[in-house]
């Protein structure tokens, strides 16, 4: 049955939220009501589609009102640095090779150079805004039982089941072991705390409710534009694809034969394909993904009017842009000079030949996914506008320099610009979805599966896929590979070229051991040149001193400081 829940739109119906009075799961993070009314009273279609809505808007968005005063979730100094999207590039993005923060904000330098402590700022945040997320799940089911009477309730309860998994798949791929918060947890008990099951129970019990929602639920079989942004079959099926995926990381037991076989429902019965111009899946206009190729298979969702928020798409599209990287060329009237991309990443392109010049000077290759600005200085007269090679005085160096946005090639991956890169009236606040899952990236889980010789995995499909998404990179077979080529590093570097600044890499330098060992980037362990092996404890964050202090049933990972 087919229902109108506008996603793009969610934060209007999450203004008018529902606000049930909750005990605090998440403790010295002060928390707001979800509610404003008593249980009885929400029992209605309305309320309920509103704080389905209110779930969704979870991962972009810091509470009802953005993007900043009003009513917010968690309070904090900094309610940008309280949304999840931003707690997870944070995490996931400037401790590796494909990212620098350029400015000394709280907890940003600890992460660039690989060196923090059980204070880290992100640490703390990321935890809280994925721990309420998930108490917010438990208290719609625990308030719509299947049997409340309220049209398509069963489809609602298995999308808020698939959300809360979601979220545990990210706090065991960041910490390992978190808090458990379920069906049976009493949290109306104010004095109860959430307790550690173990990384390998959590695990199981995660995909255990994944299997259960791909097997047996009432989400929809397809991605479609009426699903787009909300969670289905094959968001599910990405989600175990990924979880089998970095199996071995998380429990110490490799699980890649079974990462294949949801990687092909994925495939084969979710309904998607490639869009033929890489750009799109990046525009102010991505929601439109799924009248064209329909490769994005979950995004969050981001309105410059409706949805404005310190901690979506704008982490990559304005703190991206500045000095000679004009916002207005990308459809943005806002820059923050912040975000940019370690000399390793642009380097990762160097297979490819130049193929000429845009029309503001930058290099251009031949792979169309270096989407980098090269350019230092103008001629005098020239501002970058319409501007050739010849308007170009000089070109900046690859390595960047902490502190120095002259410094370092810029990137401009995402932009708030149309479809085909149509011009749009510049904007403070970008309309760019952020794709969290695409079929790109499934493709590669498959490829590497190849690699690493699991059942079901054929060398021959893997080339095939690999070269599908080289073709749309070169615009030819001159990229294409064999499948002698299909080497372990190779897919680690092509999983680079493709999906850079989407929030993986870290999780992709852990499972092929290259985030603490063997491997130095741009201030990798504190110099600028990089440190190849660092403690291995980095590979997990810390449960923050805070949380620990919150709740003394919590235990540190190894090698970090603890309370106790």
């Amino acid at each position: 049955m087919k229902f109108n829940l506008n996603i793009k739109k969610y934060v209007f119906v999450g203004a008018a939220i529902l606000c049930l009075s909750t005990s605090s799961c998440i403790n010295d993070l002060d928390q707001n009501p979800i509610i404003d009314k008593g249980q009885s009273e929400i029992i209605n279609e309305s309320d309920c589609q509103s704080f389905l809505a209110k779930i969704y808007s979870g991962f972009g968005l810091s509470g009802n009102v953005g993007p900043s005063g009003g009513v917010q979730d968690l309070q904090g100094p900094d309610q940008g640095s309280l949304c999840f999207l931003r707690g997870l590039l944070s995490l996931e993005l400037y401790p590796t090779d494909e990212a620098l923060w350029n400015w000394k904000d709280e907890g940003i330098v600890e992460l660039c150079t690989n060196n923090w402590d059980y204070t880290l700022f992100y640490a703390y945040t990321f935890y809280k805004r994925a721990m309420l997320n998930i108490r917010y799940c438990k208290e719609f089911l625990d308030n719509y039982p299947e049997d409340c009477g309220i049209p398509n309730i069963k489809q609602f309860r298995d999308e808020v089941r698939a959300l809360r998994a979601m979220n545990y798949y990210y706090l065991i791929d960041v910490y390992r072991n978190p808090g458990w918060v379920w069906d049976d947890s009493p949290t109306n008990d104010k004095s109860w705390k959430p307790s550690q099951l173990g990384a390998k129970e959590i695990f199981d019990k995660v995909v255990t409710e994944l299997k259960d929602l791909s097997e047996n639920s009432s989400l929809p079989e397809k991605g479609t534009m009426g699903t787009y942004g909300r969670m289905t079959k094959p968001v599910v099926n990405t989600l175990l694809a990924k979880m089998y995926l970095n199996a071995e990381v998380y429990t110490g037991t490799p699980m890649y034969d079974q990462a294949v076989s949801y990687a092909n429902k994925v495939i084969h019965e979710g309904g998607f394909g490639l869009e033929k111009n890489y750009r799109n899946l990046f525009c102010g206009e991505n929601h439109l993904s799924p009248l064209h190729g329909n490769e994005i298979i979950f995004a969050i969702p981001c309105d410059g009017e409706n949805a404005k928020s310190y901690g979506n798409s704008i982490m990559v599209t304005a703190a991206a842009y500045g000095g000679l990287l004009n916002p207005k060329w990308l459809g943005m009237d806002a820059s923050w000079t912040c975000l940019k991309p370690c000399s390793q990443l642009v380097k990762q392109f160097d297979y490819s030949p130049v193929a000429g010049y845009d029309h503001h000077g930058s290099t251009l290759k031949k792979d169309s996914r270096f989407i980098f600005f090269d350019v230092k200085e103008y001629v005098d007269g020239e501002n970058g506008d319409n501007c050739t090679e010849q308007g170009v005085k000089t070109r900046r160096d690859v390595v960047p320099v902490l502190t120095d946005w002259n410094s370092g090639y810029l990137c401009h991956k995402f932009t708030n610009l149309g479809w085909d890169q149509n011009e749009v009236t510049p904007s403070a606040w970008p309309d760019t979805d952020f794709p969290l899952f695409r079929l790109a990236d499934i493709y590669l889980i498959y490829a590497e599966c190849a690699a690493r010789q699991a059942t079901g995995a054929d060398v021959s499909t893997a080339v095939g896929y690999i070269n599908l998404l080289r073709e749309r990179a070169n615009g030819d077979k001159s990229g294409n590979i064999s499948g002698s080529d299909l080497t372990l590093d190779f897919i680690l570097a092509e999983r680079s070229r493709e999906l850079y600044w989407e929030g993986q890499r870290r999780s992709d330098l852990i499972r092929f051991g290259k985030f603490t060992k063997e491997y130095a980037w741009d201030y990798k362990g504190g110099p600028q040149e990089g440190i190849a092996n660092i403690d291995s404890k980095f590979n997990i964050y810390p449960i923050s001193d805070k949380d620990l202090t919150a709740n003394p049933n919590l235990v540190q990972n190894p090698g970090y400081a603890t309370l106790k």
